[in-house]
């Protein structure tokens, strides 16, 4: 009986041992990867970001709820151009998380596997296919349209982003439509 009881205590303490170890593991494993983050953060830079939806402004009759268009600015401005303070490394979708956050505008959005990317479903209740089975939220950086999703254009020094609610989007706006 007592054999019994020792090879389970022993058992027992084993166990324990490699749970305390992995555990210890997993903390130093987070530990360095949050390092390793903030150091790939680099120098601040500053970049500015623009809100707008002026195709509805110009015709709110596009909305198909008229419910909406108490959203929609008369001068198409959700936000004027802002200066914003990023580190070297931050993406298109980091910047405009923050400043909806800091300017209180609603946004939300969701993760799509498919390409690796945040997708922004709506930004000011203004969300996709409310203008049309084509319409959403697009993106530019320096008037061009980016190829990639907006969480991996990583931002440069004075960059500017434009991000606007289109009606029709083409498929030559790019990673456009929140992708």
């Amino acid at each position: 009986m007592m054999d019994k009881d020792f090879e389970k205590k022993i058992r027992t303490r084993k166990i324990r041992s490699r749970l305390v170890i992995l555990v210890l593991a997993a903390a130093i494993a987070v530990a360095v990867i949050a390092a390793l983050r903030e150091r790939g953060k680099g120098k601040e830079i500053t970049v500015s970001l623009e809100i707008r939806c002026d195709e509805l402004a110009r015709d709110t009759s596009k909305l198909k709820d008229e419910l909406l268009a108490e959203y929609v600015p008369e001068d198409g401005c959700i936000l004027p151009e802002t200066k914003v303070q990023a580190a070297e490394g931050e993406t298109v979708f980091d910047v405009l998380d923050r400043v909806c956050r800091e300017h209180d505008i609603q946004i939300e959005y969701s993760y799509t596997p498919g390409y690796d990317s945040y997708y922004v479903e709506g930004i000011h209740y203004l969300y996709e296919f409310d203008a049309g089975k084509t319409s959403g939220w697009s993106y530019t950086v320096n008037g061009e349209s980016p190829q990639v999703g907006c969480s991996q254009y990583e931002l440069k020094g004075n960059d500017k982003i434009l991000w606007e609610y289109v009606c029709s989007f083409r498929s030559d706006m790019g990673g456009g439509d929140g992708k």
